[in-house]
């Protein structure tokens, strides 16, 4: 397991104490970061059907493909499961292995909180859970687990310091690969090669353009070669026991001109003085609009339409990020002691971010990599 059973059990007692206060009397968990989060249980295997049942008292219970429990021994202090092999149509038997668990529980009936914003709950699954409980009333549970993940432990903080570290080795390696004639492809292997090598643990993927491509906002490397003059941009992470720390660094293959440099020092100043701004108790607004206002009057930008951070931590593909809290304007929310944020700032083919944990002392940034312009001569 990538944690102790006490912490694991500590996270469900926290996650049980919500349960009472808003009269739940069990959840059906489907986001996968959720169910690790609870049960250390990890798998790549989540195209298929899983859940987690929790009750409000006592111990969970997992719900899984048959091949998936080795995984789940190997992986987490959860013992009880309910599994179901791969059958055909019109038989929905991964969805009757929720319902067993529920019995099993004896609480197929009666109130069920069910995670309506997990990607992993489709419209068809909700249907069919209703029609294979007929005896429940589904409800939308207010995001117990998430919230719960937003404040990171100490050792939680340990793998995301590990993860920071990571990222930066790749980062550089990244960087050192750039030459006029390099092919785009070639630099991201240096990249992931220097990820593996430092630890970091699945997906290898990042963002890595150059030239005219750096516009695209989520583009992926190509058989592009890099030219004398190019900005390259890169959005990098390293991963340890699921846990992503993410950078963003910009370079320029050659010297940059006075007008690159003058681009990506108003990026760095400007992101600087928000970032100097993410105490406890501190409204999120006013952190938003200490990204978006200066960086709109600079003029690098017409329009800021994007997050200029979100939460970050335990984390699965699809997503790049927690996103439980976002830095967008009109936000209310208030940072607290032990969140940690991807912030983010880009203009004009140029991109820089920081990995940043909100302290009583302050903001501390868990990327410490050089905040420049690089230049590759």
């Amino acid at each position: 397991m990538d944690f102790p059973a006490d912490e694991y059990r500590a996270r469900l007692h926290r996650t049980q104490e919500q349960m009472a206060k808003h009269d739940l009397p069990v959840l059906l968990l489907h986001q996968p970061e959720n169910i690790l989060f609870l049960t250390g249980f990890y798998t790549t295997g989540y195209f298929s059907y899983h859940a987690l049942a929790v009750p409000r008292r006592g111990d969970p219970v997992l719900i899984l493909r048959d091949m998936e429990v080795p995984a789940a021994h190997s992986t987490s202090w959860v013992k009880h499961h309910t599994v179901y092999a791969d059958a055909a149509e019109p038989l929905p038997v991964w969805l009757d292995a929720a319902r067993r668990a529920l019995d099993g529980l004896g609480l197929a009936g009666g109130r069920v909180g069910v995670d309506e914003h997990s990607w992993f709950l489709t419209v068809e699954r909700w249907k069919m859970l209703q029609a294979l409980l007929p005896n429940a009333t589904l409800v939308g549970e207010p995001r117990i687990v998430d919230h719960l993940r937003l404040i990171k432990s100490p050792r939680e903080l340990e793998c995301l310091r590990a993860a920071a570290r990571q990222v930066e080795v790749g980062m550089r390696a990244g960087i050192e690969a750039i030459a006029p004639g390099v092919m785009e492809r070639e630099v991201a292997g240096a990249v992931f090669s220097a990820l593996v090598k430092a630890g970091s643990g699945m997906p290898l993927s990042g963002i890595i353009t150059s030239g005219n491509r750096t516009d695209l906002i989520h583009g992926d490397y190509s058989d592009r070669r890099l030219e004398r003059g190019d900005t390259v941009y890169f959005e990098l992470q390293g991963i340890h026991q699921k846990y992503w720390a993410r950078l963003m660094r910009a370079a320029v293959v050659g010297s940059p001109t006075a007008e690159q440099q003058r681009i990506a020092e108003t990026i760095l100043r400007i992101q600087d003085e928000a970032i100097a701004l993410m105490r406890p108790g501190t409204p999120a607004g006013v952190i938003d609009r200490a990204c978006r206002e200066p960086l709109l009057a600079s003029g690098l930008r017409e329009t800021y339409t994007n997050r200029a951070g979100y939460s970050l931590g335990l984390n699965y593909r699809p997503s790049a990020g927690e996103f439980i809290r976002e830095f967008v304007p009109g936000v209310e929310w208030v940072l607290e002691h032990g969140m940690v944020f991807h912030m983010l700032m880009m203009a004009a083919g140029m991109g820089f971010s920081e990995t940043v944990l909100v302290t009583e002392r302050g903001p501390e940034r868990l990327t410490r990599m050089e905040r420049k312009l690089f230049s590759v001569l």
